[in-house]
């Protein structure tokens, strides 16, 4: 069932700090912001997306820019499946939601998978990460990544292992996101028609899988990513997180630069 997705759902220095550096007993937040380009109301959500994120670097910030509003202009961030996601969240949700749409529509923020908020709602977006910062997370994070000495290409390995019982037994995704930020378009139609918009941390590429945790076994997931040479490298970062498919709760989630975690030895072939 991965289509339930995501839930469902540089040539550059070496020995920088990772993400496995962090202390991962410390609960990091998701925050999602269901987006589009076609949405004018979109922009004033991703500033408040951006704000949260620069106020406590223990937000994990993703913006996932659906695909239903391609008309007349085309999201050059959208993609399909992250409309998936959305709508998935819409089936899971057993919070109060619009008896019309649901939770299908822009802007949206999820925060952690269990609280859905108005894109636009800066106040009750940052009550919703504070609650839950207060929770432990369920499961521990290892994230290294090895990039190819150009720094075009690269492998994430992620090891997950279980803290607390509910994370068990029971099917987790373990998904990786690479991130942009900062990333102007020029936009000719649509409801944004003559404006230019920065996209503030648009998903570029996803990966996940479906896997089962056992206590205290750790989980190991590989996943390959290539970035396109126009993007800046500078400005992408890589966001990992696990995520319960049945009720969409996330576990707990990080993230880290683009660049090469690989020991020295490793990356010049173990001299």
């Amino acid at each position: 069932m991965r289509k339930r997705l995501m839930l469902l759902v540089l040539a550059m220095p070496l020995g920088v700090a990772s993400a496995a550096d962090r202390d991962d007993s410390k609960r990091m937040v998701l925050v999602e912001l269901f987006t589009s380009q076609g949405c004018d109301m979109c922009p004033t959500a991703e500033k408040i997306l951006g704000s949260l994120a620069a106020k406590d670097s223990k937000i994990v910030p993703i913006a996932f820019h659906v695909d239903y509003f391609n008309d007349p202009w085309r999201d050059v961030f959208s993609d399909p499946l992250y409309s998936q996601r959305q709508a998935t969240y819409n089936k899971l949700y057993t919070r109060p939601k619009n008896a019309e749409y649901g939770l299908y529509y822009t802007p949206m923020l999820m925060i952690d998978g269990e609280e859905s908020i108005g894109g636009r709602d800066h106040a009750s977006a940052e009550a919703a990460i504070r609650q839950a910062m207060a929770k432990k997370p369920g499961v521990g994070l290892d994230v290294r990544l090895d990039l190819k000495p150009d720094g075009m290409s690269g492998v994430a390995t992620i090891k997950v292992t279980s803290r607390l019982a509910r994370a068990e037994s029971v099917p987790v995704l373990v998904a990786a996101v690479l991130r942009d930020d900062g990333v102007a378009v020029d936009i000719p139609s649509g409801e944004n028609a003559g404006k230019t918009l920065v996209a503030r941390f648009p998903a570029r590429q996803s990966k996940y899988e479906t896997v089962e945790l056992a206590s205290k076994t750790p989980t190991t997931q590989r996943f390959e990513f290539a970035i396109d040479p126009r993007w800046k490298r500078q400005n992408l970062r890589l966001a990992v997180f696990v995520q319960d498919q049945r009720t969409g709760a996330v576990h707990q989630s990080t993230d880290l630069p683009w660049r090469s975690t690989a020991p020295v030895k490793d990356a010049i072939g173990g001299r």
